[in-house]
């Protein structure tokens, strides 16, 4: 079964987190990012989603850095 094109999305921001292109940390640009799927498809993150997205984010940058 194919994701749908929230999840693509989701998925290709958090590869996008782990590329580390700029060398630098972009967790907050994933985070703002995934926020604006969120909100375009299923209304805004409540507070306690949002600190679940930003620990994933942070672990994929963590786990990246290593």
């Amino acid at each position: 079964m194919a994701h749908s094109i929230s999840w693509q999305a989701v998925d290709f921001i958090v590869e996008a987190l782990a590329a580390k292109t700029y060398g630098e940390d972009r967790t907050e640009v994933a985070l703002y990012l995934i926020k604006l799927v969120v909100e375009d498809k299923k209304g805004p993150l409540d507070a306690t989603q949002l600190e679940m997205v930003r620990e994933l984010l942070a672990d994929v940058s963590s786990v990246v850095a290593q």
